[in-house]
């Protein structure tokens, strides 16, 4: 009776979680929102600013250095470091309001398909800052002596973040190679290339947007973009295993049930066959002297009379 409870409780608690959604994003990872239009980029954002000529003489990159640009490599390749520096500074030396202006929203894999259509465009990326840490800096032409690297998951990204280098010393955010939890953020800057590099957890190599922007500013927490990470290897690893767990409890408990029932069946046959064949109480004791008769001799004495009535 009680494994029967047990089982009845392990499959309520089972269907009870089962009926979430979120119980199943292992297997088919959460809803993502529906990617931007290819040609989002294109068509620069709302802004008070007029775009003028002279902006985006002054914002767009000269495709000579466009040209030394390649992707899916992993880190700088030498032919890059001077685009690279230039951008950084162009990023840097001019007016934040000139790139809102021209600013545009590509979605995530929009970059990753299409890298050499957007490139040394400017474009907006909103969405969590999971890390911001000081990274190294080559030598350069440009005078930019410090920068940070921010890693900035969106609702489109998945588990592969924005890779984006800022020449401005961000303030009012924090830093860390883990922040939890994470903080909402929006940055503008040129969009250089599909960068890859390496996992140390899995050591192995993931393709990103690499973005090239003057700084990163906190975002409010209820505008758009804000997500949560999909659930990573390890967790439907765990998830997996707690789903094998609970079908394997079911049928041990199944099982044990099974085994139960039967043994108590067997156990009410063979008692029951005993007590319709044994004697009742007594009846043994009743039998004492009453006079038996041998068959053998009846038989014999049958056969004498039947040999005299003959004769």
């Amino acid at each position: 009776m009680m494994s029967m409870v047990g089982l009845l409780v392990l499959v309520l608690v089972a269907i009870d979680r089962a009926r979430e959604p979120s119980s199943w994003y292992w297997l088919t990872g959460p809803p993502r929102p529906a990617p931007s239009s290819p040609n989002a980029a294109d068509t620069p954002g709302p802004t008070s600013e007029p775009v003028t000529p002279e902006l985006l003489d002054a914002v767009t990159v000269p495709g000579e250095d466009l040209a030394e640009i390649t992707d899916d490599s992993v880190g700088l390749r030498g032919e890059e470091s001077g685009p690279y520096h230039r951008i950084l500074a162009r990023a840097r030396d001019l007016p934040q309001a000139h790139l809102e202006a021209v600013a545009g929203d590509v979605a995530f894999s929009v970059l990753q398909k299409q890298p050499e259509h957007f490139r040394g465009q400017v474009v907006t990326v909103s969405g969590d800052l999971r890390r911001l840490m000081s990274f190294p800096v080559r030598e350069n032409d440009e005078g930019i002596t410090e920068l940070y690297e921010a890693l900035v998951f969106t609702a489109d990204s998945g588990t592969t973040p924005y890779r984006i280098r800022l020449t401005t010393p961000p303030t009012g955010l924090p830093t860390g190679e883990s922040i939890d939890p994470p903080t909402p953020v929006r940055v503008v800057g040129y969009f250089f290339k599909r960068d890859q590099y390496i996992v140390q957890q899995d050591l192995r190599v993931h393709a990103a947007p690499l973005l090239l922007a003057q700084r990163i500013d906190r975002r409010a927490t209820g505008a758009a973009g804000a997500t949560s990470l999909p659930p990573t290897a390890a967790d439907r690893l765990r998830w997996a295993v707690t789903l094998l767990g609970l079908v394997v409890a079911g049928i041990a408990v199944t099982l044990l049930w099974t085994w139960r029932a039967r043994r108590g069946d067997l156990r009410f046959a063979a008692e029951g066959l005993k007590r319709s064949t044994a004697a009742p109480d007594g009846a043994i004791e009743a039998l004492e002297g009453i006079e038996t008769v041998d068959p053998d001799e009846f038989f014999r004495q049958m056969g004498e009379s039947e040999d005299v009535n003959q004769q």
